[in-house]
């Protein structure tokens, strides 16, 4: 990328482009506090989180805390076309910009997630079918949208599908604290909200559920907040009024256990669900329990038709499952 640009981006008025998205500054002469925390200042390009000890130009900022990817950064502080797409987002402009994947075709993104993430089949394809899970045309990326407490498209996170060289980061113009999310109620109401460091570990959490510990999500709201931010933390709680219980499902290393002090410090309750202490996150973890043995693959019925080989496979369960319940999800993933 061009380095004249890169530090355009750097020295661009932060303040002035996070009011232009909504966030909720407090003017106090030259520099502006962040409503939500005191201790963060902003200056005209630079931010300062005394509480955090930790500061920054405007790109830091959007990296670190806006889950924006360094290239969409750069773009939407220098006010480029490409990354100036509006929050208010619906889906007939999101589905133009990227492919649906379809049960039946050799995606790269339904490979990638089931051979390399070890995601289950039934996981997958429930995402698809509830729009849930694209593949960007042109490079390929995963992308898991983001929708509001509305059911209104806001953003996207993305995932590169490339095996050897790790890829994270959202779409520019996301709506800043919100994250990729599965509503798992009947009646949109909540008694527990789970929070992940990405879509694949929110699915791979899942999929460790109901198929090592035979137990099933009700009642539930589970969150990527795209990396370990707290904003998306209140802004769930925000959104989604009740007494929700906050549950904490990240990594295993010292980034997790320093954003478990960070959220102690804003004294905010939580379970630590982390994974076990031999596995550095979700995904880690369910791959190595496939590799040792084989997690079946449950059926959903809602999902049966979208199966390949139906009877052949449902030949295959009777022989090996028979006197094995099958656990049904509703809503098509979990009951």
């Amino acid at each position: 990328m061009n380095q004249a640009l890169i530090q355009q981006a750097r020295q661009a008025n932060l303040a002035e482009y996070l009011l232009s998205v909504g966030e909720p500054l407090i003017k106090n002469g030259n520099r502006y506090r962040h409503a939500k925390h005191d201790s963060l200042i902003f200056t005209e390009n630079a931010y300062f989180w005394n509480s955090q000890q930790e500061h920054g130009n405007a790109v830091d900022y959007l990296t670190k805390h806006m889950n924006m990817a360094f290239p969409s950064a750069i773009l939407a502080l220098t006010k480029r076309k490409s990354a100036t797409r509006s929050n208010e987002w619906t889906k007939t402009e999101f589905e133009q910009d990227y492919l649906s994947i379809n049960y039946d075709d050799d995606s790269i993104v339904k490979q990638y997630l089931h051979k390399i993430r070890k995601i289950g089949y039934n996981s997958i394809i429930y995402l698809v079918n509830n729009k849930l899970l694209f593949q960007e045309e042109e490079t390929n990326n995963a992308i898991f949208p983001i929708y509001d407490e509305n059911n209104i498209l806001v953003g996207a996170e993305l995932h590169g599908t490339l095996a050897g060289k790790r890829f994270k980061g959202r779409q520019s113009g996301s709506k800043y604290g919100y994250g990729f999310n599965l509503k798992l109620s009947n009646n949109n109401t909540f008694d527990y909200a789970l929070f992940f460091e990405s879509a694949v570990d929110l699915l791979s959490f899942i999929d460790y559920k109901r198929n090592k510990e035979r137990k099933s999500l009700k009642r539930c709201i589970l969150v990527s907040m795209g990396g370990l931010k707290l904003n998306v933390i209140h802004h769930t709680l925000q959104a989604f009024k009740g007494n929700l219980k906050v549950v904490l499902c990240v990594d295993n290393d010292k980034a997790g256990q320093k954003f478990k002090d960070s959220v102690k410090e804003e004294n905010i309750s939580f379970i630590d669900r982390s994974p076990d202490e031999n596995f550095k996150d979700w995904n880690e973890q369910i791959k190595a329990q496939r590799s040792r043995k084989p997690i079946s693959r449950l059926i959903e019925n809602e999902q049966e038709k979208f199966l390949p080989s139906k009877k052949h496979f449902l030949k295959i369960l009777r022989l090996k499952y028979h006197n094995q319940k099958l656990y049904l999800f509703s809503g098509g993933i979990l009951a």
